[in-house]
């Protein structure tokens, strides 16, 4: 493949377009439908690549949320 590949953009900022709020990461295992909503929205945007939204997926992050 040729060309510039557009990747995902800001996960947070859609999950709060969605009403959630909170430890994001945690979002892949209690909300796996809206995890994947953004995910094809992305896809259905033209993103090439997706990531999964591992931002704070380490203990030091996730001690905020015990």
């Amino acid at each position: 493949m040729k060309g510039i590949l557009i990747i995902d953009g800001a996960m947070g900022t859609m999950l709060q377009k969605r009403g959630l709020s909170g430890n994001n990461d945690m979002f892949c295992l209690t909300r796996p439908e809206d995890i994947a909503a953004v995910h094809r929205a992305y896809i259905d945007a033209g993103a090439d690549i997706i990531e999964t939204c591992t931002f704070s997926s380490n203990a030091i992050s996730q001690m905020e949320y015990a």
